[in-house]
């Protein structure tokens, strides 16, 4: 290669603009005959033949070795030449950040300290593995690239920038994986493109990962210019550069914690810390371990608490203190692991213990010595009592007892009692807590709960309700208190006091209401009849996942099949007239426990039940209707929906009642509900019943219930011809004595009116029917028959026969006849309606006497 290519080729690489021209590196033989741009270049691999061909199978082995052993999975394996030009190129030209391009060309390394600086595989490779890794990423200039760089150098020293600019650009375009150029490129742009020069200096740090002032220096610059994630990472190699930095994991905790807010990174740096520490290091893996402990249980998160003072306890036994071992044994205990504290007392303190057998660490006997902190003293209490060594230790407890100054140990007599409560040994517990009531500082709610809680696992019920009345009014914001005392009330029967002491402000919105106390207090309104009280209260119970209902027109919203489209209609309703769904939305807190499914159906039933008992139809139909927003009364829809239907029907509001029978009614012929529709259709203000039952008349058979409505609703309206169509219809299909009474009814309706023709023709028509009815009746409802007939004669004017008729039925049926009315008296007995209308006969004949007699005979209770 003659000077004149050379020079020639050293201008091809740079652009006008001093970027690096895309360039593809090849075999040195073959550069010159290669047009190419310097910024897509590839690093190009030399294999070294040996001097004969005996050995060159063995070499390609252990090239293909060397490339395999750089990892153990894909994810790690060596990147191409051409692969790490083109991310190269990405990150030079900003399309990348230094992180992504980190992680990139490390294949599987994403920045995180504690996935850097712990690979346990990396220790276990043998090194000869390890020095070619390294090497796979940093390659040593060669002889002749030595010298232009050190050319470069001296150039960029006398000033000639753009000369050194260049020579860099070729030994990258020579050996792209040498930091040396990088290096300088970056002092060169340092003045002229910070950014640029930061590049140069990252992928110089990248090329020579073991500079750890390198990558502090570049962390600061990335702080300065506010990249974050590059700073992390910057100090994330300077971790993995010099693992046991301690100032290296501070000031990534601290950033991760101040810029980042991330707690779980700032307590895991302090972590990786601790592991990385050996016992040389004992002061500062003490230091840092109860500084991670304490940050720990500032986040009540006793289980890394305890990981963090096992490092002391099995790097650097020697240097564990009482206090330590009292801070463990804690953290201990509140994890449950109590074979494990007992073992660290053993090991770490005077106190001894004689197991009976070894292998099942059964405890015979035990030694406190007296010099014995007595806060160690309470750790191995609490641990014997809890592996249920209580007699062990009833001594030791015992001179506890005798300790005058009880009020400055009462967090370690608390302990003791918690322990002694768990293994249900309340009468000991009794002893301490007695103590600690009777000091200042100690009569707190705590205290006494504990002692209520003490007297009730001692059957002393009275004492209980002392102590807990004592809780109630030290701290009244305890309902879990509370409930336990309106338990205790109930115990003796004295509800109203358990209903006062659960008392809660349901109406303000800001006030937090506790689900189980409300439970706990509905049940007891209901018990003892304050109902209104209950439909309140019930109603509050009822809002945690029923939408209140603020108007009548927002039922129709609720004729969903499903309650995701009834949900969607109210909020569709509301939405329309810029409403919220609700207007106060109450702060419920659950318990553990809360009511289940059917306490709260039951409940349901209680209030529905109430508001009929009361006559507060409305109350009974909106509780009704906002039990269909509920997704705890899906299971029971069928029966919400009656109790929908009846509550419509005693509200008067045939409205919506109408719209839930004629859906129960369209494909069913149960008789019952027939007569609710007709019941509905008795109140209805309009016609729309009509038009519901001519659409179904098409369908139906030549008898049905639909016929007979259709025939009722004809002579109810006044069409007595199509009524009598009708009936008479019916009753060759099906002589019933109830239609033969319906067609006399038409009959008689017919002949009573005022123009109406051939009267005697109709008259004695209707009087064949009712004759016809009273035999098909039978002789047992032969006092209903009578009745009848005798309205019918009255309706006509026909007073005395009318009055015999009604005179017979005065008189029961005769045996064996009567059985059906004697069973049925309160329904089938018409003696008094029968007496009633005698009495109207006499009154309009003038005989006030006789009607006063059958008055008082009959009728006055």
């Amino acid at each position: 290669m003659d000077t004149k290519e050379k020079s020639q080729d050293t201008e091809e690489v740079m652009e006008p603009t001093g970027e690096i021209a895309p360039v593809i590196i090849e075999e040195l033989s073959q550069v010159d005959a290669l047009r190419v741009d310097i910024n897509e270049f590839v690093e190009a691999t030399i294999c070294h033949l040996p001097p004969d061909g005996s050995n060159r199978d063995e070499e390609d082995n252990n090239l293909v070795i060397e490339t395999g052993g750089a990892s153990d999975d894909d994810d790690n394996q060596a990147m191409t030449p051409e692969e790490e030009a083109r991310i190269t190129r990405q990150f030079l030209n900003g399309e990348m950040s230094f992180s992504d391009f980190s992680m990139l060309m490390d294949r599987g390394a994403d920045g995180d300290p504690q996935q850097v600086a712990e690979k346990p595989s990396m220790a276990k490779e043998p090194p000869q593995k390890r020095r070619k890794r390294n090497q796979s990423r940093r390659q040593q200039l060669p002889t002749a690239l030595k010298g232009l760089m050190g050319e470069a150098n001296l150039q960029y020293a006398r000033g000639q920038n753009e000369v050194a600019i260049r020579m860099c650009m070729e030994i990258i375009r020579e050996v792209p994986s040498a930091p040396e150029a990088y290096q300088t490129l970056s002092m060169i742009y340092e003045s002229e493109d910070p950014e640029k020069a930061l590049h140069f200096a990252l992928i110089a740090a990248h090329l020579s990962p073991k500079d750890c002032d390198q990558w502090i220096n570049l962390a600061n610059k990335s702080l300065q210019r506010r990249d974050l994630r590059q700073a992390m990472t910057c100090y994330t190699k300077a971790i993995a550069s010099n693992p046991k930095n301690v100032s290296l994991y501070e000031a990534y905790a601290k950033l991760q914690l101040e810029y980042n807010g991330d707690e779980e990174a700032y307590f895991k740096a302090y972590k990786k810390l601790l592991k990385k520490l050996d016992t040389e290091d004992n002061e500062v893996l003490v230091h840092y371990a109860k500084k991670l402990a304490k940050m720990y249980t500032e986040k009540e998160n006793y289980l890394e608490a305890a990981n963090a003072m096992d490092q002391i306890f099995s790097k650097c036994p020697s240097r564990v203190t009482y206090d330590d071992v009292n801070i463990y044994a804690e953290f201990l205990i509140k994890l449950k692991k109590f074979q494990r504290c007992l073992d660290i007392l053993i090991s770490h303190t005077g106190i001894g213990v004689k197991y009976s057998d070894d292998e099942r660490k059964l405890v015979e006997s035990c030694c406190l010595p007296d010099d014995t902190p007595i806060d160690l003293k309470v750790r191995f209490i609490v641990t014997m009592l809890e592996l249920g060594f209580t007699e062990q230790v009833l001594s030791h407890m015992d001179a506890l007892l005798a300790y005058e100054e009880a009020e400055k140990f009462g967090d370690l007599f608390l302990d003791i009692v918690d322990g002694l409560m768990h293994v249900q040994e309340y009468a000991r517990a009794l002893k301490f807590l007695e103590l600690l009531i009777r000091c200042r500082n100690y009569s707190m709610p705590a205290v006494w709960l504990r002692y209520a809680e003490c007297h009730i696992g001692c059957k002393q019920l009275k004492e209980a309700i002392l102590a807990y009345e004592i809780v109630t009014k030290l701290s009244p914001e305890l309902f879990d208190a509370r409930i336990q005392l309106a338990t205790l009330y109930k115990c003796f029967k004295m509800y109203d006091w358990a209903i006062n002491i659960l008392e809660q402000n349901l109406e303000d919105p800001n006030q937090i209401i506790y689900v189980d106390a409300l439970y706990m207090r509905t049940t007891l309104l209901y018990k003892v009849e304050r109902y209104d009280e209950f439909l309140q209260s019930a109603q509050v119970l009822f809002s945690r996942h029923c939408i209140k209902l603020k108007e009548k027109a927002q039922i129709k919203c609720l004729m969903a099949t499903t309650l995701k489209t009834r949900i969607e209609n109210l909020q569709k309703y509301c939405l329309s007239f810029g409403q919220p769904l609700q207007d106060t939305v109450l702060t419920f807190h659950e318990a553990k426990t809360p009511p289940t499914d059917q306490q709260e159906w039951m409940i349901f039933l209680k209030a529905c039940h109430v508001a009929y008992k009361l006559k507060k139809f409305g109350v009974l139909e909106r509780i009704c209707f906002t039990g269909l927003t509920s997704k705890k009364f899906e299971s029971q829809i069928r029966d919400l929906t009656w109790l929908c239907l009846l509550s419509c029907i005693y509200n008067n509001d045939s409205f919506n009642g109408h719209n839930i029978i004629r859906e129960l009614v369209r494909d069913t012929h149960e008789q019952n509900l027939w007569n609710i529709l007709n019941i509905v259709v008795q109140k209805a203000d309009d016609t729309r019943h009509n038009r519901f039952i001519m659409r179904l008349l098409g369908r139906e058979d030549a008898y049905s219930y639909l016929h007979i409505l259709q025939a009722n609703n004809c002579l109810v309206s006044g069409t007595y011809k199509y009524a009598l169509n009708d009936y008479v219809s019916l009753f060759k299909e099906y002589p019933d004595p109830l239609i033969a009474m319906l067609i006399g009814v038409t009959f008689l309706q017919m002949g009573c009116q005022k123009f109406a023709t051939k009267k005697h023709q109709l008259v004695s028509q209707a009087l064949a029917f009712f004759k016809k009815y009273a035999d098909l009746r039978g002789p047992e409802m032969k006092q209903e028959s009578n009745y009848n007939i005798g309205r019918a004669l009255h309706q006509l004017g026909f007073l005395s026969t009318a009055l015999s008729f009604y005179k017979q039925a005065l008189e029961p049926p005769e045996p064996p006849h009567d059985k059906i009315v004697n069973e049925n008296l309160e329904l089938l007995d018409i003696k008094r309606e029968a007496a009633f209308n005698i009495h109207l006969i006499y009154m309009q004949t003038g005989n006030k006497d006789l009607a006063r007699m059958y008055l008082h005979e009959f009728i006055v209770v």
